[in-house]
């Protein structure tokens, strides 16, 4: 213990710094974001065998099992997880310190630890209910163990990674493509790269049995959600440029990263390559990708500020007599620049109408939500009138499926028409026009450009 305080004293006072600041964010108020209600609700539906939540076949399940079991037991699962969601921080926290100090030296180790916590993304979605975190921390830990020779059970926590979130695949590929080129060129066992990969099925092969059973096809959730990639979340769209322009924003020193970048291929090293090739099979996709938001970015981050502190110490040794001169100014722009952006959620979805309707009334079945949310704090089993997707075709079968309503509650804004979708607009207004004649109008508020609407059963 002696030892781990004199050695890693600077780090253990960013973790507890770190620590105390998010435990303070856990009683910041603030509501539960889409994806957040998304996930409480499948919990909710699985440990209930269907009689309460809400299910989404496009999402894994890693979340919300985690989630669900906080509320089998009893627990507030909002608050909880939340909690879990800061021990997972800590975690990519620590096992980023310990992959870069490994890969390179402490000073980068501890700088890089410093970047990411105050990263404005990692700090803002640090203690939220989105998957990024939890699926983050096992890519690190997945890694570590590959840097450490301990290719078992890297596989496995990839595999956790993956059915955590579906994109962290692409943490699975480029360490596998090393481990088949270390075998090609005879530098190590097939053994490597068969237990690599037979241990990442664990964790996944028993989730493609269960596509089977409940879809009859084990790919079933994969091509939804490339259905759903192609054909919603437009109004995430951005230039392809978007990612590069932000990760500036939030902290001018990254550009050292690509210093780093270039070094490392030039001369790399079997670790610093895998890490250097790791983030970018993290990092490129989503550029790719139209719908675009920062948190997405969340597991390339640990990596991206590693290489980032890799290229500021090279770039500052160049100048001997100056360089700590040159580390201190470099870092107050960090902070005066970054650190007053960094900020606690506080996300208000002015939602309260529904959610103290859910509250007070008793709906046994039938419920139409356009909102995950709406059912995120009541015990409630709904069907989802977005999902997978609001358009002509969906409207059409939700008119058709009427008689089987009996609540259905509607934030206009939830449910945009798609922009190619050219009859859609005048099929919705139909759609509420039906309501309002085949229903009771219980509620209707107007907050800015949107519509709220409660209806019930005459």
């Amino acid at each position: 213990m002696v030892s781990l305080l004199k050695n890693h004293n600077a780090f253990l006072f960013l973790f507890f710094i770190f620590l105390i600041i998010k435990l303070f964010s856990l009683f910041v108020v603030a509501d539960v974001w889409w994806d957040s209600a998304v996930y409480l609700g499948m919990g909710k539906y699985i440990y209930s065998l269907g009689e309460i939540g809400l299910w989404e076949d496009s999402r894994p399940l890693i979340w919300p099992l985690i989630l669900g079991f906080f509320w089998k037991i009893g627990l507030d699962a909002i608050f909880f997880g939340k909690l879990l969601v800061v021990l997972f921080s800590l975690g990519i926290l620590t096992i980023t310190y310990l992959i870069a100090l490994d890969v390179f030296n402490k000073k980068v180790a501890i700088i890089s630890a410093l970047f990411l916590a105050f990263s404005q993304t990692f700090f803002l979605f640090s203690n939220i209910l989105h998957a990024e975190i939890p699926s983050t921390f096992f890519i690190l830990l997945g890694f570590y163990c590959f840097l450490r020779k301990k290719y078992s059970l890297s596989g496995l926590f990839l595999g956790i990674a993956f059915m955590a979130r579906f994109f962290q695949l692409f943490a699975f590929i480029p360490l596998a493509l090393i481990l088949f080129y270390l075998f090609i060129r005879k530098k190590m066992s097939y053994k490597g790269l068969f237990y690599f990969s037979l241990f990442f099925l664990i964790p996944t092969i028993p989730y493609f049995i269960l596509n089977q059973f409940l879809y009859g096809n084990i790919l079933h959730p994969f091509l939804l959600q490339s259905f759903m990639t192609k054909y919603t979340g437009w109004v995430f769209y951005q230039p392809f440029y978007f990612y590069f322009v932000s990760l500036v924003k939030e902290n001018v020193l990254v550009l050292f990263s690509i210093i780093a970048l270039v070094f490392i291929f030039k001369r790399p090293s079997l670790k610093s390559f895998s890490l250097a090739l790791l983030f970018l099979f993290l990092f490129v996709p989503y550029n790719l990708v139209a719908h675009k938001e920062m948190r997405l970015l969340i597991p390339a981050l640990p990596f991206l500020y590693i290489l980032t502190g890799y290229g500021l110490f090279y770039f500052i040794n160049a100048f001997k007599k100056n360089k700590n001169l040159l580390l201190s100014l470099l870092l107050v722009i960090f902070l005066v620049l970054s650190i007053p952006n960094v900020k606690f959620d506080k996300y208000e979805d002015n939602l309260d109408l529904f959610y103290n309707y859910m509250n007070n009334e008793e709906i046994k079945d039938g419920l139409w939500i356009s909102n995950p949310s709406f059912i995120a704090y009541s015990n409630k089993k709904a069907e989802l009138i977005y999902y997978p997707l609001y358009n002509s075709e969906k409207i059409d079968d939700l008119a058709t499926d009427l008689n089987n309503a009996n609540r259905v509650l509607i934030n206009t804004c939830d449910i945009p028409c798609p922009p190619y979708d050219l009859s859609c607009e005048q099929k919705h207004m139909g759609f509420l026009n039906l309501l309002k004649k085949e229903f009771m109008l219980i509620l209707q508020e107007k907050h800015g450009s949107c519509e709220y609407y409660i209806f019930g059963q005459n």
